[in-house]
């Protein structure tokens, strides 16, 4: 029976690595659906300001905090979705968080006034909130450590672009109306696509670390994880950096606009500049991890590199030398957030039987700062300087270089 077991675990051991098939691929492209959908549903309403406002009777205060509410599920739900994937497997809670999504999204169509309409985009982003969460086992289960990366940076990549086609494709829709109808139609192709062509991992085979999936209690999954030194520096760095990353999305067409003087169609070409570079660094940064062997190094340098670029570019020259510095940034920032999002399931105390719940908790802390240190530390203390607020951003950049540097090497060079 010894020898049975070992001949069958050398046989799974070698089958491990070749985990890229179809199943695979349907795997990275049902995740992206799942992530698309919700940042499409929350970027669109972007463009439509002008209309919304009015059709709704919103003040910029209700329509900012309308924008931002499907972000809100992720500081609140982040540890629960990573504790119920790690205990119920990732298809059947997923599944649950897009059925929930496809409801929001079909009751928006309905919503007749500000309250509504805020409740419909919460309960939208809660999908988006357990890929982001997860993604990082989901992959796991599939890739091995060379290819994670890469993986989630395709997969993380379909929301960036979800943000980008939202902005593009918004006013080009004959109504709002039929805008919303069109992403119910969206998500639910996404939840029925999900359903039928997802699978957790090989039958049989193991997951990236080496290591039969297994689904824990959940008081072992939260134990493990809480005491994981590891996860909370990676958590804070993921905060640092996506608080960065808002400074930068939320607040540089305004700054151009009332500091440098550009007018809003300028203001904005410029910013689409940046979120292209972040989509290029979702896809590029994780080969040059892999190409490497080391995941520290590269996300230190972009780190660097990213606190010049969020604290002078927006002081630059208007022109080729502007853009290029935002696309930069935002390469780097796009590629720090991928990589790190990939850490969880590569750390040896966590790997991929706690990878959701590691996932959650770091997805928790960078909500955290991507939704509390820009609006609710700096705004209220800077106020308009924006010359002291994107110094500050830069400075925060900085901060996540030196968590970074404090946690160990997930990637092994070959």
């Amino acid at each position: 029976m010894d020898q049975h077991a070992e001949n069958m675990h050398e046989s799974q051991a070698q089958a491990a690595p070749a985990k890229t098939g179809m199943w695979a691929i349907l795997a990275v492209v049902s995740v992206m659906l799942m992530f698309f959908a919700p940042n499409y549903a929350q970027f669109q309403l972007s463009p439509l300001a002008h209309e919304i406002m009015p059709q709704f009777g919103l003040d910029a205060n209700q329509f900012s905090a309308l924008f931002s509410a499907a972000m809100i599920p992720g500081i609140a739900l982040s540890l629960v979705a990573g504790l119920m994937c790690d205990r119920f497997g990732t298809k059947r809670t997923i599944a649950v968080g897009g059925a929930i999504t496809v409801l929001a999204l079909i009751a928006r169509i309905f919503a007749p006034d500000f309250i509504s309409l805020f409740v419909c985009m919460v309960f939208a982003g809660i999908v988006a909130t357990f890929v982001n969460a997860t993604t990082g086992k989901i992959m796991g289960a599939w890739f091995d450590p060379s290819k994670l990366g890469i993986a989630v940076g395709v997969a993380f990549a379909s929301g960036t672009l979800a943000q980008s086609v939202g902005m593009g494709t918004s006013a080009l829709f004959p109504s709002i109306n039929v805008l919303f109808i069109f992403t119910a139609a969206l998500g639910i192709f996404a939840l029925v696509f999900w359903m039928f062509f997802f699978r957790e991992g090989p039958a049989g085979a193991e997951n990236s670390a080496g290591e039969a999936t297994t689904h824990k209690p959940l008081g072992e999954c939260l134990s493990v994880v809480l005491k994981s030194r590891n996860i909370w520096i990676l958590g804070v760095a993921l905060g640092l950096c996506m608080a960065v990353v808002m400074c930068i999305a939320t607040f540089l067409p305004h700054a151009l606009q009332n500091v440098r003087g550009f007018d809003p169609a300028r203001a904005g070409a410029v910013a689409s500049v940046y979120t292209i570079g972040s989509l290029v660094g979702s896809l590029f940064i994780p080969v040059v991890n892999a190409r490497v062997g080391r995941l520290k190094p590269v996300v230190i340098v972009l780190a660097l590199i990213a606190a010049a670029g969020a604290a002078l570019g927006w002081q630059l020259p208007e022109g080729i030398l502007m853009n290029a510095v935002l696309f930069v940034t935002g390469v780097c920032l796009g590629g720090i957030l991928v990589s790190l999002m990939s850490v969880p399931v590569l750390l040896p105390e966590i790997g991929p039987v706690y990878a959701g719940t590691g996932g959650g908790v770091a997805a928790t802390l960078q909500l955290v700062g991507a939704v509390v240190v820009p609006s609710y530390i700096m705004t209220p203390i800077i106020g308009q300087n924006f010359t002291v607020f994107y110094l500050v951003a830069g400075v925060l950049a900085l901060g996540a270089a030196g968590a970074v540097f404090l946690l160990p090497e997930v990637l092994k060079k070959h």
